[in-house]
């Protein structure tokens, strides 16, 4: 892994020109010229149908597309970019050489109601490569008319037996500098993808909010900690949606995307492009708004929405369960518990993660009510999932292996409430300390929400004494709990061995524990 550089090129906390192409992989931009912060033009291009040419509010981004299981010979990956309404004729080639080779067809739709003083419309195009080989490298180029603006490779998911390291952190992007810290230390890890454990963006995950605070920062073109890094350019990023994701409330302070007083609602459907083999939603994202509009969100999501709510996907030896937790879901539906039994069930991965937003095991003084995901606790343990993930708590917390049997489950099936509490009885294993003793009896429950946002109960930190809660039995649940700074989690994964190690926003290791399989 290449460490930070500072040298006259590049100036203190910046990475040299040479070690950010060495490290970026990903796209170099040939002839896009910066006009302001997240938008570009293309130098020396023909004008487009305003008789301008197009102004790129999203540089090139890879997302790892609708693949789940790994099937030799049948990966795929997506390209996309964002311009403003000015139309223009893009074409992408790739092949596993600079021969290249290979065309590769261009989409475009129009973004829903971007109708703010920064953007005023949008056009999002993508490029759907499919038919690739697992964990290998290939080379592509982006032309607008003639003219190659953007030239880079990208690397396809690796298959069972190869190691993988990923980053996961949540409730990030908000146009601070600490955002743009945690980007660059999770660039500094060098991972294979990132797993964004939820709020992408604040504050009402708007299309216009990504444009501003997320692509800025994650796809930025130099690398440091008070710019960002260039992320998105050479890597995917998987995500769950959250609460920031649907921010809108009906007059019974229900969430609903209100696409009457935010056209360009549900930005985490129409930006990313994740895999679709989750169930047709029971209890679907809630939306409003008058028709026009919903056809309008719908054309640009595409068959994206609600489905990419849920969903599954492996990377190397991980098996990653990804829920939507936000509180119009009812997580003692049969039909969502059998779905993700089913999932698990026939996952032959030797790590079973999940990811969801909302935590169930989570001491803070914010969210601990909201409990519902505990009545899963069983189902996890009888499948042999390894760690869960979450955000939401702007801290980080890590709890012990443990085994949870709800008690009364009525209100986790309380939709649209905060009051969720879900009673049990905890079986905790206090021999696991990840360092002599790596195998867990239990699940490992681990909130990684300080990705950018203002941090929750900083006074929590060290403080074990605060972290006991009457309502759980005082039960040491918690092992260690961090909220006086932002930080990241890095995972390296094999099939016998998980490191885990909690980094913060200076660079310096603040957690660590080792899990082993047989």
């Amino acid at each position: 892994m290449a460490d930070e550089t500072t040298n006259e090129e590049a100036g203190p906390g910046l990475l040299s020109r040479r070690e950010l192409l060495k490290a970026a992989g990903g796209i170099t931009f040939l002839a896009l010229a910066p006009i302001g912060r997240g938008l570009y033009v293309a130098v020396g291009s023909n004008p487009g149908s305003s008789g301008r040419p197009p102004i790129f509010t999203a540089l090139p981004y890879i997302q790892p597309g609708s693949n789940s299981r790994l099937m030799p010979g049948d990966e795929q990956m997506v390209l996309a970019w964002q311009t403003d309404t000015t139309e223009a004729a893009f074409r992408v080639e790739y092949g596993p050489t600079k021969r290249y080779g290979h065309p590769a067809t261009v989409t475009m739709v129009r973004q829903a109601g971007a109708e703010t003083s920064e953007v005023d419309g949008r056009l999002n195009y993508a490029t759907r490569i499919t038919g690739l080989a697992l964990g290998t490298t290939y080379q592509y180029r982006v032309r607008m008319e003639a003219q190659v603006i953007a030239a880079g490779y990208f690397t396809t998911r690796k298959a069972r037996g190869h190691a993988i390291r990923f980053v996961a952190f949540g409730d990030n992007s908000y146009g601070d500098i600490s955002d743009r810290a945690i980007a660059y230390q999770a660039y500094q890890a060098r991972p294979d993808f990132v797993m964004n454990t939820g709020d992408n963006v604040y504050e009402s995950g708007l299309d216009n909010e990504y444009a501003r605070h997320f692509f800025p920062v994650y796809n930025a073109d130099v690398a440091g900690t008070r710019i960002g890094a260039p992320l998105l350019r050479s890597i995917p990023f998987y995500s769950v949606i959250a609460n920031h994701d649907v921010h809108g409330k009906t007059a019974d302070k229900a969430p609903v995307a209100d696409f009457d007083k935010d056209g360009d609602s549900l930005g985490f459907f129409t930006n990313l492009h994740l895999p679709l083999n989750g169930l047709d939603h029971p209890q679907p994202v809630p939306v409003k708004g008058a028709l026009e509009r919903l056809d309008q969100f719908r054309q640009s999501a595409g068959d994206r929405f609600p489905r990419m709510a849920n969903y599954s996907f492996d990377y190397g030896d991980g098996h990653f369960l990804c829920l939507d937790s936000n509180i119009y879901v009812d997580p003692t539906s049969q039909e969502l518990q059998d779905w993700i039994e089913a999932d698990l069930a026939a996952s032959d991965a030797a790590w079973k993660l999940v990811v969801y937003h909302h935590p169930a095991f989570n001491v803070g003084l914010e969210h601990y009510t909201q409990q519902h995901m505990r009545v899963l606790a069983p189902l996890f343990e009888r499948h042999g999932v390894a760690l869960v993930f979450h955000g939401h708590e702007h801290n980080y917390q890590r709890t012990r292996p443990f085994r949870f049997a709800p008690g009364d489950i009525s209100k986790a099936g309380t939709v649209n409430s905060s009051a969720r509490e879900v009673p049990g009885t905890f079986t905790v294993d206090r021999n696991f300390d990840g360092v002599s003793q790596t195998r867990p009896d239990g699940v490992i429950y681990l909130t990684t929400g300080a990705g950018g946002k203002h941090l929750y109960d900083p006074d929590f930190s060290d403080q074990p004494s605060r972290w006991l809660r009457d309502e759980d039995g005082r039960v040491e649940y918690v092992a260690k709990l961090v909220s006086d700074r932002h930080s990241l989690t890095v995972i390296d994964l094999t099939g016998t061995r998980l490191l885990l190690r909690q980094v913060d926003q200076w660079g310096a290791e603040i957690d660590r524990i080792v899990l082993t399989r047989g």
